[in-house]
């Protein structure tokens, strides 16, 4: 049984004949009906779970904490967070920002993103500050149904109505219905055997002259990237960058022939869904947000101070603009991954062609996408063609093919 996706109300003509050219204020009205309305993604994230009443996931209480909850009410159905209190913990020190990626509190000791041992960025050390654990409910959490949403629906319904399965394609393209990745140095990788792509995202390991978990790479080598022989003109590079790496990101748009057009920001929430106060990077301020600026390759002959023909050029038309803003709020996770939220907007952005992301890891691996990176262990390959070229480039490698 399939589910019909509610759409924004169509605006009908109010004069017969012809279609006329909908007004300003029309079309204002449809998109403030659009953004208003609950999306599908939200709405099954309220469903019972294949027809169980048990919810996919239970709210936070707006108390957060249990103890401020029994202050204001008799009975809750949500869940709710207490301080974790340790010989060493001193509570009027407030919570901790890095809260469940906190470097120095030993309930986090094992999480692979922290590192190993004794060192500023591994090992466990006596955090004073507060950090805190889920209190599970004592009673179920039932969310209603939704209008319009039947109990039971299909799994592959429920995937696709969530964004996790593939259902677009570009221009003679169909994207993967698996992730692809192939475990590699990016600094001397052959680009050459990749074809090309419509959208390149990159989270490269800049030198920001502060202590880190992973090794970085020189302001040099990124210069030395051919970025550009991977996308046709007008392809979408999409960069993530802080501090003194956001001006080297403008410098290196300008050395690849890219224009800048837009940034997103993702701005950093702990576990409390509260903003983080402590960044891990920063010389002068705190850094609490990212930046993902956006940017065009030009083609070779078009004069970079020349309007874009966002309206003529067939991979421009394509490009849904408008649709998402250039906010997220996300909770932090492991080191250096970035929300899952950002891929949904990069993908409605440019639905059409192929993906890569450089410099990824196993967390970064979508399907559609091809990641590129020296974290991934043994590459897994779904395009036949393209798995062909890396074997025999690189025969050595265990290249593991897989069909969709």
């Amino acid at each position: 049984m399939d589910v019909a996706v509610e759409r924004p109300p169509v605006l009908e003509n109010s004069e017969a004949g012809p279609s006329r050219k909908r007004s300003n204020a029309e079309t204002v009205h449809e998109l403030d009906s659009l953004l208003n309305r609950e999306t599908a993604k939200t709405k099954l994230r309220r469903l019972a779970s294949h027809g169980c009443s048990t919810p996919v996931f239970n709210p936070i209480c707006p108390s957060t904490t249990l103890t401020a909850c029994k202050a204001l009410r008799e009975e809750c159905d949500k869940a709710h967070f207490e301080p974790i209190i340790r010989p060493w913990t001193d509570p009027s020190l407030g919570y901790c920002s890095y809260l469940n990626l906190c470097y120095g509190d030993p309930m986090f000791a094992n999480n692979p993103s922290l590192g190993e041992g004794t060192g500023p960025r591994g090992g466990t050390k006596e955090c004073r500050y507060l950090h805190f654990q889920v209190v599970p409910t004592t009673q179920p959490h039932y969310a209603s149904l939704p209008e319009g949403f039947p109990p039971n629906l299909p799994k592959s319904t429920i995937k696709r109505l969530l964004g996790e399965s593939n259902g677009g394609s570009g221009e003679g393209y169909e994207p993967p219905k698996v992730p692809q990745w192939v475990n590699c140095d990016v600094r001397s990788f052959d680009y050459s055997v990749l074809g090309q792509f419509q959208v390149i995202v990159a989270d490269p390991p800049w030198d920001i002259h502060m202590s880190l978990p992973y090794g970085t790479m020189t302001d040099d080598e990124m210069r030395r990237l051919p970025v550009r022989s991977l996308q046709p003109d007008w392809g979408i590079l999409c960069l993530w960058v802080t501090g003194r790496a956001m001006e080297l990101g403008r410098e290196l748009f300008a050395l690849w022939g890219y224009k800048r057009v837009d940034e997103l920001v993702w701005v950093k929430t702990n576990q409390l869904q509260r903003l983080i106060r402590t960044g891990r990077t920063g010389h002068w301020l705190n850094h609490t947000c990212e930046h993902l600026l956006v940017a065009l390759k030009l083609p070779a002959d078009h004069p970079r101070d020349d309007p874009i023909p966002w309206d003529t050029h067939p991979l421009l038309r394509d490009l849904r603009k408008g649709v998402d803003t250039d906010v997220v709020v996300a909770e932090v996770r492991e080191t250096s991954r970035k929300p899952d939220e950002v891929y949904g907007v990069i993908e409605r952005l440019a639905p059409k062609g192929r993906k890569l992301e450089l410099f990824g890891r196993k967390h970064n691996t979508r399907p559609g996408w091809l990641t590129l990176g020296n974290q991934l262990g043994d590459s897994q390959i779904a395009e036949s063609d393209l798995h062909d070229r890396l074997a025999q480039k690189y025969p050595a490698q265990k290249f593991t093919f897989v069909s969709t």
